[in-house]
């Protein structure tokens, strides 16, 4: 089967998370502060197909709104 552009293949994977990070952008100006929400790191401990292991997954803001 064909793939075509920003298609992506879909690994099974299971697992339990063992940690969730946040990730922002912390910027500073003077005496101002100020941070930009970026998503979430999730630390895994599982499963990737035919990889068993610990695996970070970062999950940006726009996925994190869709799903």
């Amino acid at each position: 089967m064909a793939k075509f552009e920003g298609e992506v293949e879909k690994i099974s994977w299971s697992g339990r998370i063992l940690a969730v990070q946040p990730r922002i952008c912390l910027m500073r100006s003077f005496d101002q502060r100020a941070h930009s929400y970026k998503g979430y790191v999730l630390r895994i401990e599982g499963t990737c197909g035919a990889k068993t292991g610990e695996f970070l997954i970062a999950v940006g803001k726009e996925a994190h709104q869709k799903h």
